[in-house]
């Protein structure tokens, strides 16, 4: 061992920080829980909040062979419930929307005959003491291509004859019970996206359109831009290359090689969702944009379908892989606690959100304060049924300062000791194949 002089000591200050007990010199976030709930395909999902603590969840899972249907689940914080189903089946894209008085209701798309003599009509149930009256249907033939409602109109993207082709298409305007207000023939249109009248059209040559739903007008938009209406109301725009999501008269640079985005309307602000190579949340309040945690992995995440919504201090983001047609939910604690899923089986990806270390060390009568450093920590765990799993990871930062009294060198290691995930399923009388 060699021996060192008074003046060649290098004091060694490590901090062990553990998250459930943390020093005043630490802002730990908290985790941030992404479930894969689909591998075998999906007829699309929708999420709407409750009450002021809930969040209902609906998805159509596909495997061959079966009738697609619905599942639900009521999502309380980190807490997954069954939630119960209207009488539906061969089921595809289910909506949640608001009506007017408040009251739930639950659209979906019913599938008659075989390709290509494919009729699809539009049905609806709606929310009644904690359970779903019977179905109504919204049109009676002819194909639904794809709708959209905002509780108080549904838009409507049909072609009369059966069949899946695209060049007889319509838009129409309905009541929510089905009374056709307004139609416009617009061919050519393969999917719609609408809130108060405000549309964005996607047409089969891959371009996209704004449309005012109270007078048929239609604007083209680049075909470098990712365009759509967030949910109340407002067009927005992406364009990849500047990085810039405008919403409205709003323009925000989203940081990092993001090629999609899209707002969540949020507390006089939104939750902005990013994805190109990772899966991203950020917050977007009074002109501050603020990173919330990264949801995925390196991966290409190019091609998704997102939505969210917030209840009480929980945002619950669901985005659809529709390359591999795989569903993915992520629990955002908006308050800084931490995440631990239960009720819901699946593959688990935790993340300890933004860590804000700031360490401050005294030596002698100099007062030495290390540099302000985020930390992320990311594990994937796949958890079988009545398991706890506990994944530790550890992450060094070094800072080194030099004491101006007597220039000697400080070396400052802080160990970050994060318990990443303590994932407990209880699961009683099913099994789950993994």
């Amino acid at each position: 061992m060699r021996s060192l002089t008074p003046i060649q000591i290098i004091p060694i200050i490590t901090m062990v920080i553990v998250a459930l007990a943390l020093t005043s010199h630490v802002a730990m976030a908290g985790t941030v829980t992404t479930i894969n709930l689909t591998n075998t395909g999906l007829g699309d999902y929708t999420l709407a909040p409750l009450n002021s603590t809930t969040i209902l969840l609906y998805y159509t899972p596909v495997a061959f062979g079966v009738s697609p249907s619905l599942e639900g689940y009521y999502i309380t914080n980190c807490q997954f419930t069954p939630a119960p189903t209207p009488q539906a089946t061969n089921v595809a894209e289910p909506e949640l929307v608001r009506l007017p008085n408040g009251t739930l209701a639950l659209m979906w798309l019913r599938v008659y005959g075989s390709f290509p003599n494919v009729t699809i009509i539009l049905q609806e149930a709606i929310w009644h003491n904690g359970h779903w009256t019977s179905p109504i249907n919204i049109t009676h033939s002819g194909v639904v291509l794809s709708y959209t409602s905002d509780g108080e109109y549904i838009y409507i993207d049909y072609q009369a004859k059966p069949g899946l082709s695209y060049q007889d298409t319509r838009i129409l305007v309905t009541t929510m019970s089905g009374v056709v207000l307004k139609t416009y023939n617009i061919p050519d249109v393969v999917s719609i996206n609408a809130y108060d009248m405000n549309g964005a059209l996607l047409l089969d040559n891959g371009s996209t359109a704004f449309i005012n739903l109270r007078n048929g007008a239609v604007t083209p938009i680049s075909q470098n831009l990712v365009a759509g209406v967030t949910n109340n109301g407002e067009y927005y725009t992406y364009n990849p290359q500047s990085h810039v999501l405008t919403i409205g008269g709003t323009r925000i640079t989203i940081p990092g090689n993001y090629t999609g985005a899209y707002p969540i309307p949020f507390d006089n602000g939104y939750i902005i969702m990013a994805w190109g190579n990772i899966v991203s949340a950020f917050k977007w309040i009074e002109g501050s944009l603020t990173l919330l945690a990264n949801l995925t992995g390196t991966g290409n995440w190019a091609y998704l379908e997102v939505d969210g919504a917030v209840a009480g201090n929980t945002a619950v983001i669901a985005f659809l892989d529709t390359y591999r047609m795989r569903l993915y939910v992520s629990i955002i604690p908006l308050n800084g606690e931490s995440c631990t899923p239960s009720g819901i089986s699946g593959a688990v990806t935790t993340t300890v959100a933004p860590v804000t270390v700031t360490t401050t060390v005294t030596v002698g009568n100099t007062t030495t304060v290390t540099k302000t450093t985020t930390v992320y920590v990311n594990t994937t765990i796949t958890v079988p049924v009545n398991r706890t799993v506990t994944a530790t990871v550890v992450r060094y930062v070094t800072t080194t300062v030099r004491a101006p009294a007597s220039g000697v060198p400080i070396v400052i290691v802080a160990v970050i000791v994060a318990i990443v995930a303590v994932v407990v399923f209880l699961v009683t009388r099913r099994h789950y194949a993994w």
